[in-house]
Protein backbone atom coordinates (compact mmCIF):
# COMPACT_ATOMS: atom_id res chain seq x y z
CA UNK A 1 0.00 0.00 0.00
CA UNK A 2 2.92 2.30 0.58
CA UNK A 3 3.90 2.02 -3.04
CA UNK A 4 0.43 2.84 -4.22
CA UNK A 5 0.24 5.76 -1.83
CA UNK A 6 3.65 7.09 -2.86
CA UNK A 7 2.74 6.70 -6.54
CA UNK A 8 -0.43 8.65 -5.94
CA UNK A 9 1.49 11.42 -4.18
CA UNK A 10 4.08 11.52 -6.98
CA UNK A 11 1.27 11.74 -9.54
CA UNK A 12 -0.41 14.58 -7.58
CA UNK A 13 2.88 16.51 -7.26
CA UNK A 14 3.62 16.07 -10.97
CA UNK A 15 0.11 17.17 -11.84
CA UNK A 16 0.44 20.23 -9.57
CA UNK A 17 3.72 21.16 -11.27
CA UNK A 18 2.39 20.71 -14.81
CA UNK A 19 -1.15 22.08 -14.24
CA UNK A 20 -0.31 25.83 -14.60
CA UNK A 21 1.43 25.23 -17.94
CA UNK A 22 -1.54 23.22 -19.21
CA UNK A 23 -3.93 25.93 -17.93
CA UNK A 24 -1.98 28.72 -19.67
CA UNK A 25 -1.99 26.82 -22.96
CA UNK A 26 -5.74 26.34 -22.68
CA UNK A 27 -6.27 30.03 -21.81
CA UNK A 28 -4.17 31.26 -24.76
CA UNK A 29 -6.08 28.98 -27.11
CA UNK A 30 -9.43 30.24 -25.75
CA UNK A 31 -8.69 34.03 -25.60
CA UNK A 32 -7.89 35.77 -28.88
CA UNK A 33 -5.95 39.01 -29.10
CA UNK A 34 -7.34 41.53 -26.59
CA UNK A 35 -7.47 44.33 -29.21
CA UNK A 36 -9.47 42.11 -31.54
CA UNK A 37 -12.35 42.19 -29.07
CA UNK A 38 -12.41 46.01 -29.28
CA UNK A 39 -12.09 46.13 -33.08
CA UNK A 40 -15.78 46.91 -33.54
CA UNK A 41 -15.50 49.92 -31.21
CA UNK A 42 -12.46 51.24 -33.03
CA UNK A 43 -14.02 50.84 -36.48
CA UNK A 44 -17.59 51.85 -35.69
CA UNK A 45 -17.31 54.33 -32.86
CA UNK A 46 -20.64 56.10 -32.48
CA UNK A 47 -18.86 59.22 -31.17
CA UNK A 48 -16.52 59.48 -34.16
CA UNK A 49 -17.08 62.11 -36.84
CA UNK A 50 -16.21 59.55 -39.49
CA UNK A 51 -18.58 56.75 -38.54
CA UNK A 52 -18.39 53.51 -40.45
CA UNK A 53 -15.76 51.01 -41.39
CA UNK A 54 -12.26 52.26 -42.16
CA UNK A 55 -12.25 50.43 -45.50
CA UNK A 56 -15.38 52.28 -46.61
CA UNK A 57 -13.93 55.68 -45.61
CA UNK A 58 -10.70 54.93 -47.47
CA UNK A 59 -12.60 53.84 -50.58
CA UNK A 60 -14.71 57.01 -50.54
CA UNK A 61 -11.66 59.26 -50.36
CA UNK A 62 -9.94 57.42 -53.20
CA UNK A 63 -12.96 57.73 -55.52
CA UNK A 64 -13.27 61.53 -55.33
CA UNK A 65 -11.54 63.34 -58.18
CA UNK A 66 -9.93 66.64 -57.38
CA UNK A 67 -11.19 69.46 -59.59
CA UNK A 68 -8.36 71.68 -60.78
CA UNK A 69 -9.35 74.73 -62.87
CA UNK A 70 -7.75 75.21 -66.27
CA UNK A 71 -5.08 77.94 -66.38
CA UNK A 72 -7.22 79.73 -68.99
CA UNK A 73 -9.97 80.24 -66.43
CA UNK A 74 -7.66 82.58 -64.47
CA UNK A 75 -6.83 84.77 -67.51
CA UNK A 76 -9.49 87.40 -68.24
CA UNK A 77 -9.66 89.73 -71.21
CA UNK A 78 -9.85 93.21 -69.69
CA UNK A 79 -9.63 95.34 -72.82
CA UNK A 80 -8.41 95.78 -76.39
CA UNK A 81 -6.69 98.85 -77.83
CA UNK A 82 -5.23 99.81 -81.18
CA UNK A 83 -1.58 100.79 -81.11
CA UNK A 84 0.32 101.80 -84.30
CA UNK A 85 -2.28 100.15 -86.51
CA UNK A 86 -2.29 96.79 -84.67
CA UNK A 87 -4.60 95.56 -81.94
CA UNK A 88 -3.29 94.87 -78.44
CA UNK A 89 -5.19 92.75 -75.90
CA UNK A 90 -4.88 93.31 -72.17
CA UNK A 91 -5.31 90.01 -70.34
CA UNK A 92 -5.23 89.92 -66.53
CA UNK A 93 -3.91 86.91 -64.65
CA UNK A 94 -6.29 87.00 -61.67
CA UNK A 95 -4.02 84.82 -59.51
CA UNK A 96 -1.14 87.30 -59.55
CA UNK A 97 -2.99 90.47 -60.56
CA UNK A 98 -0.52 90.95 -63.44
CA UNK A 99 -1.83 92.38 -66.73
CA UNK A 100 -0.32 90.99 -69.91
CA UNK A 101 -0.08 93.02 -73.12
CA UNK A 102 -0.62 90.54 -75.96
CA UNK A 103 -0.65 90.78 -79.74
CA UNK A 104 -1.62 88.36 -82.49
CA UNK A 105 0.53 85.21 -82.32
CA UNK A 106 1.55 85.66 -78.67
CA UNK A 107 1.08 82.63 -76.45
CA UNK A 108 -0.70 82.74 -73.11
CA UNK A 109 -1.66 79.88 -70.74
CA UNK A 110 -1.78 76.75 -72.94
CA UNK A 111 -2.72 78.43 -76.24
CA UNK A 112 -2.14 81.53 -78.34
CA UNK A 113 -3.92 84.62 -79.67
CA UNK A 114 -5.01 83.87 -83.23
CA UNK A 115 -6.68 87.18 -84.09
CA UNK A 116 -7.97 90.40 -82.48
CA UNK A 117 -10.54 93.09 -83.18
CA UNK A 118 -11.95 95.90 -81.03
CA UNK A 119 -14.64 93.71 -79.43
CA UNK A 120 -13.04 90.31 -78.94
CA UNK A 121 -10.09 88.02 -79.52
CA UNK A 122 -9.90 84.55 -81.03
CA UNK A 123 -7.95 82.22 -78.74
CA UNK A 124 -6.57 78.96 -80.11
CA UNK A 125 -6.31 76.09 -77.65
CA UNK A 126 -4.96 72.90 -79.21
CA UNK A 127 -7.36 72.11 -82.09
CA UNK A 128 -10.21 74.47 -81.22
CA UNK A 129 -10.72 78.22 -81.45
CA UNK A 130 -12.62 80.23 -78.86
CA UNK A 131 -14.01 83.74 -79.35
CA UNK A 132 -13.44 85.66 -76.12
CA UNK A 133 -15.35 88.89 -75.39
CA UNK A 134 -14.13 91.56 -72.98
CA UNK A 135 -14.67 90.43 -69.38
CA UNK A 136 -14.56 86.72 -70.16
CA UNK A 137 -11.83 84.24 -69.41
CA UNK A 138 -9.87 82.63 -72.25
CA UNK A 139 -12.35 79.75 -72.37
CA UNK A 140 -15.21 82.17 -73.07
CA UNK A 141 -16.78 81.87 -69.61
CA UNK A 142 -16.78 83.75 -66.33
CA UNK A 143 -13.57 82.15 -65.11
CA UNK A 144 -12.36 80.82 -61.79
CA UNK A 145 -12.79 82.99 -58.75
CA UNK A 146 -9.69 83.77 -56.72
CA UNK A 147 -9.65 84.26 -52.97
CA UNK A 148 -8.97 87.99 -53.44
CA UNK A 149 -12.11 88.38 -55.56
CA UNK A 150 -14.13 86.41 -53.05
CA UNK A 151 -12.97 88.68 -50.25
CA UNK A 152 -13.95 91.73 -52.31
CA UNK A 153 -17.46 90.36 -52.76
CA UNK A 154 -17.94 89.34 -49.14
CA UNK A 155 -19.70 92.12 -47.26
CA UNK A 156 -18.30 93.15 -43.91
CA UNK A 157 -20.71 92.88 -40.97
CA UNK A 158 -22.42 96.17 -40.35
CA UNK A 159 -24.65 97.55 -37.69
CA UNK A 160 -27.69 99.75 -37.89
CA UNK A 161 -27.75 103.15 -36.15
CA UNK A 162 -29.45 101.46 -33.19
CA UNK A 163 -26.45 99.13 -32.79
CA UNK A 164 -28.25 96.00 -34.00
CA UNK A 165 -26.24 93.90 -36.51
CA UNK A 166 -27.78 93.88 -39.97
CA UNK A 167 -27.71 90.94 -42.32
CA UNK A 168 -26.31 91.46 -45.81
CA UNK A 169 -28.53 91.03 -48.85
CA UNK A 170 -28.70 87.52 -50.25
CA UNK A 171 -26.69 87.27 -53.48
CA UNK A 172 -28.62 86.51 -56.64
CA UNK A 173 -27.92 85.65 -60.25
CA UNK A 174 -24.25 85.45 -61.18
CA UNK A 175 -23.00 86.08 -57.64
CA UNK A 176 -25.10 83.23 -56.26
CA UNK A 177 -23.84 80.91 -59.00
CA UNK A 178 -20.21 81.83 -58.31
CA UNK A 179 -20.64 81.37 -54.56
CA UNK A 180 -22.27 77.96 -55.16
CA UNK A 181 -19.30 76.91 -57.32
CA UNK A 182 -16.87 78.07 -54.65
CA UNK A 183 -18.69 76.16 -51.94
CA UNK A 184 -18.70 72.98 -54.09
CA UNK A 185 -14.97 73.33 -54.76
CA UNK A 186 -14.29 73.82 -51.04
CA UNK A 187 -16.30 70.69 -50.22
CA UNK A 188 -14.21 68.73 -52.73
CA UNK A 189 -11.01 70.08 -51.22
CA UNK A 190 -12.13 69.05 -47.75
CA UNK A 191 -13.22 65.64 -48.99
CA UNK A 192 -16.86 65.92 -47.98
Amino acid sequence: MNTTYSRLIAFAVGLAILWPAVGRAAESAEKPDVWATFKVIVERNMFSRQRGAAERRQRQTEERPVAVPDPESYCRLRGIAQENGTFVAFVEDTRSGETLKLRQGHSVARGSIESLDLDSIVYRLEDRTITVAIGQDLLGGRGAVTMTELMEWTPLPSTSPSGVPTTPAVPSGDEADILRQLMERRKQELGQ
